[in-house]
């Protein structure tokens, strides 16, 4: 399933509040698709990390799934808006101060 289509889908296939236990059994085996036709994952293997919790909308439960993707489905890493590549940064302990 493409992304674009998964909001809908559960917004349509099931009942809120829901426990993500339940959304596992009835949707754990659909495939998010990945942007390239790679990386694709599971319902399920977004969702069983997490442990148990409930979902009181469609909307909480597609940010849920939607933030808990793998790096595949994020582009290109290490790039902004510019697409100048940054690098890693290795040490978070020091913040910068940015002016804008």
């Amino acid at each position: 399933m493409l992304l674009s289509a998964l909001s809908e889908s559960l917004e349509r296939e099931l009942t809120y509040p829901i426990e993500s236990e339940t959304v596992v059994d009835r949707m754990g085996t659909v495939r998010i698709e990945g942007p390239n036709g790679d990386g694709d994952q599971t319902i399920a293997s977004i969702l069983e990390p997490i442990g148990t919790t409930s979902f009181d909308s469609a909307d909480g439960l597609f940010a849920t799934i939607y933030g808990n993707l793998s790096d595949d489905h994020i582009g290109r890493k290490y790039y902004d808006d510019r697409g100048t590549q940054q690098e890693p940064r290795d040490d978070t302990s020091e913040t910068e101060d940015v002016s804008f």
